[in-house]
């Protein structure tokens, strides 16, 4: 019974390790040496979507795509966390941006709140609820 109850806190002290190393790792200043996004020409970009306990999926994405759990997003979660109209991508200019739109619990970039609408950099990764998001960037011209 022992042995039981000390395996168990030795196993809670691993997860609260991890989830911390994790915290840590996306709240890291970015680095200057990251490809700025810029969008090209079709105005279209690469998202790949973790949600929890599904495999990532990569989609194309267009100016103004909706995030959030409402039936009229352009990509939805299935998520409490996530508010019906939560964010929306802007493409523009050569730039993609992400706003914030009011939610109640907030967009995170990089492990930090969205105030308002924020560039993005090819490897940002956006926090909605539980969900994750990689900004990829424009996609490639060259199909190999």
């Amino acid at each position: 019974m022992v042995a039981d109850a000390l395996t168990v806190r030795w196993e809670s002290l691993a997860l609260a390790l991890g989830a911390l190393a994790l915290a840590l790792w996306a709240m890291r200043a970015p680095t200057g040496s990251r490809e700025t996004a810029a969008p090209e020409a079709t105005q279209t970009v690469l998202l790949q979507i973790e949600r929890p306990g599904q495999a990532p999926d990569v989609v194309e994405a267009r100016d103004g795509y909706l995030l959030g759990r409402g039936r009229n997003c352009d990509i939805t979660f299935d998520d409490s966390a996530v508010s019906k109209m939560h964010a929306r991508l802007h493409l523009g200019d050569g730039v993609a941006t992400l706003e914030d739109l009011d939610s109640t619990n907030g967009t995170l970039l990089n492990g930090r709140r969205l105030d308002g609408s924020v560039p993005l950099q090819r490897g940002d990764r956006i926090g909605l609820g539980t969900n994750q998001i990689v900004y990829l960037g424009a996609p490639s011209s060259d199909v190999s």
